[in-house]
Parts: C-alpha cells; sequence; structure tokens
C-alpha cells in the first residue's frame, strides 16, 4: 500500500510541478496527444474532405497561399459541399482559384462526394 501512495504523490507532483525541466517535456508529450487524437477524429469525420484535399495536393501543384486556402476551405464535409456548391454549382467567382485549377478542384471534389455519397 506504501509504495502505491508514492506511486500516486511521485505521479501527482509530475502534472503539478512547474519546474523547467519537467514542465517543458509534459508539454510536449500532452501537445503530441492532442494532435493525434485530433487528427483520427478529423479523418472519421471528414471523409471525402480528406480524400479531396489529399488528391488535390498530389495531382495539383499549387502555391502555398493556394494550397493553404484549400485546406481551410476543404476542411470538413460540409464546407466541401458548400465550397462546391458555391464555385462549381453556381459558377461564383473564387479569388484564390480560378480558370482550368478551379475546374480541376471542382472535378476532384465532385468525384470524393459521389465516392462517399455526400451528394
Amino acid at each position: 500500500m506504501k509504495k502505491f501512495l508514492i506511486l500516486v504523490i511521485v505521479v501527482l507532483g509530475l502534472f503539478t510541478i512547474d519546474h523547467p525541466m519537467i514542465k517543458e517535456p509534459r508539454e510536449a508529450l500532452l501537445n503530441q496527444g492532442v494532435d493525434i487524437l485530433s487528427e483520427s477524429s478529423k479523418v472519421q469525420r471528414s471523409p471525402a474532405a480528406k480524400q479531396a484535399r489529399d488528391i488535390i495536393s498530389r495531382t495539383l501543384s499549387l502555391s502555398a497561399e493556394e494550397q493553404s486556402y484549400v485546406d481551410a476551405a476543404l476542411a470538413t464535409d460540409d464546407k466541401l459541399r458548400a465550397f462546391h456548391l458555391r464555385y462549381c454549382k453556381e459558377s461564383d467567382m473564387n479569388l484564390y482559384l480560378y480558370g482550368p485549377t478551379l475546374m480541376q478542384v471542382c472535378d476532384i471534389t465532385t468525384e470524393a462526394l459521389h465516392q462517399t455519397k455526400g451528394m
């Protein structure tokens, strides 16, 4: 029982001490765990958006600004559907993507939505 009590005290100490030798690795480990959990939840919630982003990044050579716009605009399946409706079906003007690039992105989003039955 004494060993368990000492273990509990040590674990509580590691989580509550703000010494730089303990605080920095603890925060790095916790941030890494949160990143892994959030990335896995994105994959499960937005399969069409993830598929579209992956295909776009593999097939099209976009600038850094265009790539960050695509990542934000196609972050979830709902945003993907809104993007597809606005720019592909209604032919609204897009400040970042235009011409053949927009047409390719529209083709990719259409295919991603059809494959995941999101239409």
